[in-house]
């Protein structure tokens, strides 16, 4: 067809191939298509941002070390010949070969066609087998979770240095990193060192107050690793304050701790998330065969019975033998440069199957590892040489400096790493609002809230049971309630704005919904009938909005009178 084409002197139509993610693997791929296919191929990335996050450089945005704008790359910048659409990805209908995307502020569907499509999607987050950590753990996966985690640091020191509490100022200065792979070891070590050099502006706190925990179910840190260099990494980090707990898992969560597998509860007010990858959520309704949360594919990156079907990434559960086993060594790794590798070898792939030509297998051998440890030190496994200390922290800054897509990037990451290290800490704290809604979990014998804290919100009991005791030593009365699943408390907020004048404490491990107060009262009064239902359960429960059970409670505020 395509020779008849030539010979008639008749345009070939383009090839439509569609990339869905915008990460290291989807990126290179689109980037080789465009170059190896150009006026053959038509290329199109669809990803829900209009950026590419350069993943290895998120704990040091959580640290402050680089700014978050050094850490992405405009994908329109690093992709000028390739069509790029920020969108969702809604679905895909392999039979029809389209995909729906959801784009723009009204959130239109729009049907997408392709001839050859490539995931790219990446992985998600799946905490669900260990109770409250989806809740309550920060991860750290893309620059909003960066962002968090650093807006959560710096707050957790401004209100340790004021607290007169002792308790809620040691659980405040704790800090725990769940998992210590890469991820793990740098995000608990760029944390340490932001606090460590934020200190000096804090008086109120010692360092000694600190408590910085790295939690890791597997016999030792860093998997990946050489043993001598795990070992190491690990005597460093304890040798700067962090203590390493391996051999020893989560067991649960809760606002105010963690619970270990081996019988011990660590309270804090900060959880870092390092495990737990799922897969996409678009994957996991895709009815693709999975292993191991991520696409199987043959050795070509072709995904099994469905035609026309690529991944990579990630995403993808690539071979590097022809018959694989359950050993994670059979399979390409989730890293940066084997995803680069194959979005190489995918790119050429396509390109030798629209040209008739024969594909190559994915073929590729780590080049090495590289983890920082704070404190200009690091640990480096690179062509079998095995090196450590400042050496291989320069050798670490070097390599991902390099790995950076784009000259600009390269230039702002490398004037960022030269002023801090001359520069104090920024301890800036934008604040991120927290849900307003959101789940809740408690462990026995933890206090929901007490008398005199702010009314905030409304409380729906999922699970367990939670005691309401209210007391006016002034009048003598007292006022106890047990709520269980389905009831609720914290419907005040409806007709008062002021301080809380009772104690709710779980009588047993619990969980409970949240509604902030502004969401709540405009949720009720929305519908007349909620906002009866409640003015009557007060009513029936306490006696009327007005029941003076505590001294205060007898101040309507204006929130009562608004519509």
């Amino acid at each position: 067809m395509r020779l008849n084409q030539l010979r008639l002197g008749k345009p070939m139509e383009k090839k439509k191939i569609l990339v869905l993610g915008g990460g290291f693997g989807g990126v290179f791929a689109a980037k080789a298509l465009e170059r190896l296919g150009r006026g053959q191929v038509e290329v199109e990335l669809v990803n829900n941002n209009n950026y590419f996050v350069f993943q290895p450089l998120l704990p040091e945005v959580a640290a402050s070390t680089i700014n978050s704008a050094d850490a992405v790359v405009p994908l329109r910048q690093l992709l000028r010949n390739v069509q790029v659409r920020q969108a969702r990805v809604m679905g895909i209908d392999f039979a029809k070969k389209t995909v729906v995307v959801m784009q723009g502020a009204r959130l239109t569907p729009v049907n997408l066609e392709y001839d050859e499509l490539i995931i790219a999607l990446g992985t998600g987050v799946d905490l669900a087998r260990i109770p409250g950590m989806a809740d309550h753990a920060l991860t750290m996966k893309d620059l909003t979770d960066a962002h968090r985690l650093r807006t959560h640091v710096i707050g957790c020191l401004e209100t340790a240095d004021v607290t007169t509490e002792a308790v809620v100022k040691k659980q405040l200065l704790t800090f725990v990193v769940v998992g210590a792979g890469f991820s793990g070891v740098e995000t608990v070590a760029e944390v340490h060192e932001l606090v460590r050099s934020a200190l000096k502006y804090y008086p109120n706190i010692k360092p000694d107050e600190i408590r910085m925990y790295l939690i890791e179910y597997a016999p030792r840190i860093l998997p990946t690793f050489p043993a001598d260099l795990a070992e190491y990494a690990t005597k460093q980090m304890q040798s700067t304050g962090i203590e390493v707990l391996t051999g020893v898992g989560t067991k649960s969560a809760t606002s105010t701790g963690v619970a270990l597998t081996d019988g011990r509860t660590i309270n804090t007010s900060t959880i870092v998330a390092t495990i737990g990858n799922g897969p996409h959520p678009l994957v996991s309704t895709l009815g693709l065969d999975l292993h191991w949360a991520r696409i199987k594919t043959d050795r070509y990156m072709r995904v099994p019975g469905k035609e026309h079907v690529w991944a990579l990434g990630d995403a993808a559960l690539i071979p590097l033998v022809d018959n694989p086993q359950e050993d994670p060594a059979d399979y390409a790794t989730q890293t940066a440069q084997f995803a680069v590798r194959e979005g190489y070898q995918l790119a050429a792939n396509i390109m030798a199957k629209l040209s008739g030509k024969e594909l190559k297998p994915f073929a590729y051998t780590s080049k090495g590892s590289l983890a920082s440890l704070g404190m200009s030190k690091a640990v480096a496994d690179v062509y079998g040489v095995k090196l450590s200390g400042f050496v291989a922290w320069l050798l670490w800054r070097g390599f991902y400096l390099s790995f950076l897509p784009g000259f600009t990037a390269k230039f702002r990451v490398g004037l960022n790493w030269l002023l801090n290290s001359v520069m104090p800490p920024n301890i800036v704290q934008l604040r991120m609002p927290p849900p307003a809604t959101r789940y809740i979990h408690y462990w026995k014998g933890d206090k929901v809230f007490e008398p005199g804290m702010l009314i905030d919100g409304f409380y729906t009991v999922i699970n367990g049971r939670f005691k309401l005791t209210i007391d006016n030593p002034d009048t003598g009365e007292h006022f106890e309630k047990v709520f269980g699943p389905g009831e609720h408390f914290g419907e005040r907020v409806l007709v008062r704005s002021e301080l809380r004048t009772g104690l709710v404490e779980a009588l047993e491990d619990g969980l409970l919904l949240f509604i902030a107060q502004k969401d709540f009262t405009r949720f009720a009064k929305a519908f007349p009938f909620l906002d009866n239902y409640f003015k009557d359960y007060i009513e029936r429960t306490f006696g009327g909005a007005d029941k003076a059970f505590a001294p205060g409670s007898t101040n309507p505020p204006e929130l009562a009178k608004t519509p």
